[in-house]
Order: structure tokens, then sequence, then C-alpha cells
């Protein structure tokens, strides 16, 4: 029997053997995960792997990453997972601890990163290794596993071919070469390297794949006979924009730089591109870090749809994404219809050579800017008709990581007149890019940007600018209101008065039901025809009217309650007179006090 047929039998029974110790995976199943939250283990455990990599072996996924529950930069350990739906993960082992070897006892070990040698039948595993005082070491550190699980036998650091080594990662080709990737010379050049056959040192430097670009944080993947790379700026803890290039051998030349996706990233940094290759198609996902540097333990994770087209790569930000481990579907799981790109859009000022409409354009690339150092600042646009709000997406200014985070409020508005606060974000840190979803309904809205705080220059000294805003949602349900004792006539706007019409036409009943004017735990009727019409009263009369003010807000502010003739309707009390209630009385509609049976059938509604 060979040596290479016996270390192949012995690496695949160790599999068998580290496969039979563990309870049977679950069937995989198609599973929804969401951004930007704290990831929890199948044990309610924080699930800590950072920066790491996930390497599929059979029908499991295993997934390397650096343990940061110490909310230190440090090393404690390399941690090992597992799952076969990329959901639901399984704490299995530490590839590594501070115990693995004498050099890890005060060290930083960062980006572990693993993949199969099947020649020796050995997991390898490499990481950038530093000492624990400093940055100064640029070494690449080594270990090795029988199993996926380990533990990993630690075989030292080293600088390859003796240049400085900092965020790296490794990747195999299709033919089993295996190369390493890493920024070098104080993270301003990228250096490839072609591995030894065991995976172990390096066999030869290759050429330089971007010199003088600043960038770090590596990942690479392979589609075709295209490599795709995919880098971060180097800006500490602080996001910034990712950039790719694609090539047709690992050797060069590579492609000139591109962005993908906004200026930060979406709040994140590549930490590695996970292929998932089920029975019914291969999809890509980016994987990335939302580091917190004043809680490392928190960091969040990031994975979004990663589109490979040709030369091109695309990326969009979904709160939550659906994966399906076993049929490869990977998707972006969407708040609604895209409802703001190209819609008019003004702001409190703008440069002429950025306008209001770059902040909504569709380009991550464009920003609006203000002609001035004005706080607070708003930016505003019209969708054109009423519409359901479930979420609000906002690039906001960063280039490189060294700028700083907004306060602001997001505003709605039916009529470009009464103005409600939809979500107050005056508390906000976080920089680059916020996801803010809530609901509401608008034609308008507006950006009211109360401050900034810059986090490397403390004091707000500079413009007022936005990269991109994206509203998403969907049309805004509109209703019929009829008359619970005369079912053929509806609430509706008879040239200005409002009243109980017999079959009325839709453009003069169909009202969208708003957050009240007044007290958002109200209502607010719309006239959908015309979003700046507003049912209100006046002298106890209710009219069909445009205006604004406190008091035309109370007068167009009411509270639904269950039916007062009938629970399973409507009555409507008056915001500003608790007392009483829209009714009609000889089709006119007023608010009175309500005690008699007729009075109650007079203000019970039915939605249609």
């Amino acid at each position: 029997m060979s040596k290479l047929f016996k270390s192949m039998l012995a690496g695949m029974l160790a599999v068998a053997l580290c496969l039979a110790g563990s309870p049977a995976p679950a069937e995989a199943a198609p599973q929804t995960l969401t951004n930007g939250t704290p990831w929890k283990d199948v044990n309610n455990a924080s699930l800590q792997a950072h920066a790491g990599s996930i390497l599929k072996v059979g029908s499991t996924y295993y997934w390397y990453g650096e343990d940061k529950i110490h909310n230190s930069a440090n090393f404690k350990a390399v941690t090992v997972y597992s799952s076969t739906d990329l959901k639901n993960w399984t704490w299995q082992s530490y590839a590594l601890t501070q115990a693995s070897h004498s050099e890890l006892q005060s060290a930083k070990i960062e980006r572990p990163k693993v993949i199969y040698n099947e020649s020796t039948g050995k997991y390898v595993l490499w990481g950038h290794y530093e000492n624990g005082s400093d940055y100064s070491l640029a070494r690449v550190a080594v270990a090795t596993s029988s199993t996926p699980t380990g533990p990993f036998t630690y075989h030292g650091s080293f600088r390859p071919n003796n240049n400085e080594s900092r965020d790296m990662t490794i990747f195999k080709d299709t033919d089993g070469t295996a190369y390493l990737i890493s920024s070098s010379d104080n993270n301003y050049n990228l250096r490839i390297y072609r591995l030894t056959s065991d995976y172990l040192g390096i066999d030869a430097e290759l050429n330089m794949i971007y010199e003088g670009d600043h960038r770090e944080a590596p990942a690479i993947v392979k589609k075709g006979s295209i490599y795709y790379l995919i880098t971060s700026g180097a800006s500490g803890w602080y996001p910034n924009q990712a950039m790719y290039s694609t090539a047709t051998s690992l050797n060069g030349p590579w492609s000139a730089l591109q962005p993908l996706g906004n200026s930060s990233t979406f709040y994140s940094q590549s930490a590695f591109i996970l292929t998932v290759q089920g029975s019914g198609a291969t999809n890509y996902i980016y994987v990335g870090d939302r580091w917190n540097p004043g809680a490392l333990g928190d960091s969040r994770y990031v994975w979004l749809p990663l589109t490979l087209n040709g030369t091109t790569a695309a990326m969009d930000y979904y709160d939550q994404i659906s994966i399906d481990a076993a049929t490869g579907a990977v998707s972006g799981v969407s708040n609604g219809t895209l409802l703001s790109q190209g819609k008019p859009a003004t702001a409190q000022s703008a440069l002429a050579a950025n306008p209001a409409g770059f902040a909504n354009d569709g380009s991550y690339q464009t920003e609006w800017v203000g002609t001035s150092v004005t706080w607070p600042h708003w930016w505003k646009v019209d969708l054109g008709s009423v519409q359901q709000i479930n979420n609000v997406q906002i690039s906001w200014w960063m280039m490189k990581g060294s700028e700083g985070f907004y306060q602001y409020r997001i505003e709605t508005s039916t009529d470009n007149v009464n103005w409600s606060v939809a979500l107050d974000r005056t508390g906000n840190t976080t920089y680059g890019f916020t996801s803010d979803t809530f609901s509401a309904h608008a034609r308008y809205v507006r950006i009211n940007m109360v401050n900034a705080d810059l986090w490397n220059n403390p004091g707000n000294w500079y413009t007022p600018r936005i990269w991109e805003v994206k509203v998403y949602g969907q049309q805004a349900d509109a209703a019929r209101w009829q008359s619970h004792n005369f079912p053929t006539r509806y609430i509706a706007n008879d040239g200005g008065a409002a009243k109980i019409v017999d079959n009325p036409t839709a453009a003069n009943s169909e009202w969208i039901m708003v957050p009240g004017l007044a007290d958002p735990a109200g209502v607010s009727f719309v006239l959908k025809s015309n979003p700046s019409v507003y049912l209100r009263h006046y002298n106890y009369v209710l009219q069909a009217q445009s205006g604004s003010g406190s008091t035309f807000a109370a007068d167009a502010t009411f509270y639904k309650v269950a039916g007062l003739a009938d629970g399973g309707k409507a009555s409507f009390r008056s915001y500003n007179f608790p007392t009483r209630y829209i009714r009609h009385s000889n089709n006119i509609l007023r608010i009175d006090p309500i005690s008699t049976a007729t009075e109650k059938s007079d203000a019970t509604f039915a939605e249609q």
C-alpha cells in the first residue's frame, strides 16, 4: 500500500471517527439570518468566530474564528463551530489556545483560515501572528490537525520570504495548489505566495497584487476561470470602502480596484467569501465583521449575497438573508420595494455639483453635499404618493474610515406641511451606515441631521452630506368606511364637507389611515387621491380639508376603538374632545357625545 494511500485512508478514518462521535446533523432547510444582531450558538452562548473562515467537509460546515469574548485584541483561542444549515451552529472545540504552545501565551492570532490537504490528510490553519504588546512582528502562524475540529498542533510563526505579513488569507485553487495572500510593508503592498505541497511553508513569491494601495483584509474566491479578490482599506477598527479586482491568473495581471457596496461596506470589514454549493445552484456570500472596538466580543456579523458576473462584483444590503444549504439558494430578504430611487429630492441647501438627487440616484459613489457648515440640516424625498414605509437605509458620509457618525431624526409627512418624528436617532453612534426599520405612512421622508461627531477630530466642523438614502416599503392600503346602519353609504369628501354618501367614487371615499398628527398612538385619515386632505372637525362638524398647525393636528386626530354598536367594526373617538365620537346625522358627519342605541349605530363603521 502506498504512503499516499495510507495517508488518505488515515485522514478519511479520522474524519469518520470525528463525525461518528457527534450527534447526527439535522437535514438542512432554508434559514433566515439577521445581520448586525448578536448571534448565538445552539446552546445560546455568544457565537465567537470573528475574522475567520468556513470549510465544508461532507455535508457539514466548520466555522473557525477568533474568540473575542474577553474583549481584547490579544489571543484567547481559535474556535471551531459546526453546522449543516449555516444558521444553527454547535461549538465543537478550540482549535488553538494559549496552552497550545509557549509562543501563544502572550500573542495575537488574527484572521485564522483553514484548508484541507488531501495528500497529507491534514487540516492546515494559517493566521496572522503578533506578540501580545504591539504589532511589530508581522508574521504568519501555522498549525495542523488530522480532524477538522482539532486540537491543532502549532508549528510556529515566521515572516514569509522575510517580508512583513499582517492581514492575510489562504486560498486553495481547483488544482489543489494553495496560496497565501498577505498585507505587507506596513499594509501598503499586497503580496501573494505559492505554498509548498504540504501547505506548511512558502514555495515561491509571485507577482505583487497591489503596490502602494494600502489594502488589507483580503478575501478571495474563484468562479469559473475568474478570481475575485476583495480587500478593505486600512483604518483600524473603523469601517471603510471595500474594493475588488479580478484576474484570470493568480499571478496577475489584476484589474484596477473597483468599489464594492457603499463607503463603509455597510459598516463591516471583509472576513472571507463563502461558497454555498447545493443541489440546484452555487451562490456566494460576503462574510464580514462589524467590529465594536469598545467591546470586541460584541462585534457582529454581516452576511450579504455577493453577485459575481464576468469581471464585475456587486453587493447590496439586507437586514436579513435567506440561505438554503441543501439547494444552494441564497437571497436577500427585502423590507419591501425600493420606493425612493429617482424620486424628486430637495435639501436645505445643495452644491450645484452635488444636488439633493445624488443621494437617491441608486449610486453609492455620488453624494449630496450642503453648501455650508450649518446644523441642523435636512434632506427630503417625495415618494409621489402615500406609501407604507418599512425601512430607511442611509449611507452616511465617510472617507477611509476617518470621519464621524451622524445624530439624526427620520421625519415623515403626507402633505409636506404636517410632520411627525417617525424615528429619533439623535443617540446614534454607528459609523458610515444605518438601517432603521419602523412603520409609517407617508409621502415625504425627511432626514433631519441634528449633529455629527468625529472620532478623530472632536467637534463638528464639516458640511452635512449623504452618499445614499434608500426607503423601502409598499403602496399604503386605503380603505372605505361603510356606515353600520346604511350599508350603501360611506365616509366621503363631498366638496370639502365630510359626509356619508351613497355609493361615492373611490377618489372621494378611499382613506389612508396614518399615525395621528397630534398623537401617533391615534390615527388621522388622509384622502388617497389627495394626500394633503384630512378628515378634521371644526365646531364639531367634520370637514375634508388641508391645513397645518397644532389646532389642525388636534382636530384631525382620533382614537380607533371597538365599534360601539358592533365590536367587530370600529368607532372613532376625538383626540381633543374625549367624550365625542365621529357619527353621522342626516348624512352630515359630526363629533358628538354618544348615549342611545341609535347614536351608537350612527357612530359605528365597517372597514371595506
